[in-house]
């Protein structure tokens, strides 16, 4: 139901009037936010921050304010350290230590009566011994000795202990956390805190009468109050919102808003390319029922039209089978192009336009290089009522010829109507948008040259009454380059 309403009422793109306006009001921020960054306002602003909150100047801040203890670093380190004062293995770890087992443990296990209890339990646990032990002269075998030396000492008091001391949990716990780096920390904080440097710390920062007059206070009280400037407060918080951070990816290029009383033809040629660069002549296609001329391209109220007029006219026609021939023209109509003065390689490219009447009148902002494919529409009006158009592109594909990847773009009135046509445009990646929508996207075929633009209005058919005069409006076109 929704897209029911959104074709009858419009309301499928954004109000072109708000979507300008705010793409606009987003450039002039830019500019402000630009002015702001290299103002000596901001400078004063940025100088007394980062002196305040240099570490020296806050170290001799919170000596003379309320600065807690608790904001330290060595308060982070004393929690740090009571954390790890209260963790269960380190509390058996120290009293393993403190009791002298581990000293003992370590005597023990470094003895020669140690070491060969140890010897001669893995012998008498080795397939070596059993085989021995089955023989009938067991008990005259070294084997018999080592095995009643092994008895002997397992029933030592001393042996007996180790072993025992070795297989319990605080001596694990203990070889452990010995010389890891979690009872290195432990030891690193206890000398830390312990010492009459930390404690001597801990008490001034916990003095409550610290604060007096100064050139600190003095400073702070200035950064406040700039801080508290339309501004600085401005600024901020358009710095922390980054609306800027698309717009600051492209830089402009190319720029008319047909301000000045007549085309600039440094910028613009009228008619195609072909016949300006070949001859210096407009000239129209075969099967166009029009002849474009000067004189239907006007600049009005700073914006471009482009007229479509009933008119008998002498002019050329091309033919990719006759060449080029004269011929007489019942309409006229105009062409602008950048193909002698601006081509570009992948950007945005846009233009803000209104027509008042489609097919068979076809308006359309176009783009093509040296060749007649590859050949973007960004639109095209080829379907008669106003409420369709068509943006795609026209390919030449290698092997498979002429190949039309095309949009039809419903879900508003489009005649009478200024709507904002983009096309963005990468290596790998065609993106059609109307007043910032998408509207298609493609990322087969993807030209990869530079390409010219062109508005024009043309007669495939010839039209009736009711169609004529028809005018489109162009109010500005920008391209811009990916920086």
């Amino acid at each position: 139901m929704a897209g029911i309403f959104e074709a009858l009422f419009g309301r499928k793109f954004p109000d072109t009037g708000k979507y300008e306006t705010e793409q606009n009001q987003l450039r002039e921020d830019y500019l402000r936010f630009n002015e702001i960054e290299t103002s000596s306002l901001l400078q004063r602003y940025q100088e007394l921050d980062r002196e305040i909150h240099s570490g020296d100047f806050e170290k001799r801040v919170a000596d003379l304010k309320h600065k807690k203890f608790k904001d330290t670093e060595e308060y982070k380190q004393l929690e740090r350290f009571k954390l790890l004062s209260k963790s269960k293995e380190i509390k058996i770890y120290l009293k393993f230590k403190s009791s002298g087992k581990s000293r003992k443990m370590e005597e023990m296990l470094e003895s020669e009566r140690y070491r060969r209890f140890r010897e001669l339990e893995e012998f008498v646990n080795s397939p070596e011994f059993f085989k021995e032990k089955s023989n009938p002269d067991f008990k005259k075998s070294d084997a018999h000795h080592k095995y009643k030396e092994f008895k002997r000492l397992r029933k030592e008091r001393s042996i007996k202990w180790a072993v025992k001391t070795e297989k319990s949990s605080p001596y694990q716990i203990f070889k452990r956390l010995e010389d890891s780096d979690r009872i290195n920390e432990f030891y690193n904080l206890q000398a830390t805190v312990e010492s009459s440097g930390f404690k001597k710390f801990k008490a001034d920062m916990e003095d409550k009468h610290r604060f007096r007059k100064s050139e600190e206070a003095a400073l702070i009280n200035e950064f406040e109050e700039l801080k508290k400037q339309k501004d600085i407060v401005w600024y901020h918080k358009t710095k922390e919102a980054k609306p800027f951070e698309e717009l600051k990816k492209w830089k402009i290029t190319f720029e008319d808003n047909f301000d000045s009383a007549s085309l600039d033809s440094n910028k613009w040629i009228t008619g195609y390319y072909w016949g300006k660069a070949l001859m210096n002549d407009t000239y129209a296609l075969e099967g166009e029922h029009q002849i474009f001329t000067d004189e239907n391209i006007d600049l009005r109220d700073s914006s471009l039209r482009i007229r479509v007029q009933p008119k008998t006219t002498q002019g050329k026609v091309w033919s990719p089978t006759l060449g080029f021939r004269e011929k007489e023209f019942e309409y006229t109509s105009g062409m602008i192009s950048t193909g002698q003065s601006f081509r570009q390689q992948f950007g945005r490219f846009e233009a803000k336009v209104r027509f008042n009447h489609t097919f068979p009148v076809v308006n359309a902002f176009w783009m093509v290089g040296e060749r007649m494919t590859p050949h973007i529409n960004i639109f095209k009006t080829i379907y008669p009522g106003g409420r369709m158009i068509e943006s795609g592109i026209i390919s030449d594909v290698q092997g498979k010829g002429i190949s039309e990847s095309t949009k039809k773009v419903n879900g508003t009135r489009f005649s009478n109507n200024y709507f904002i046509y983009s096309f963005d445009w990468s290596e790998n990646e065609m993106v059609w948008k109307i007043n910032g929508k998408e509207i298609y996207r493609q990322t087969h075929n993807v030209p990869q040259e530079p390409m010219y633009l062109s508005l024009s209005s043309t007669l495939p058919e010839a039209p009736g009454e009711k169609h004529l005069p028809a005018e489109m409006e162009v109010d500005w076109v920008k391209c811009y380059q990916r920086i």
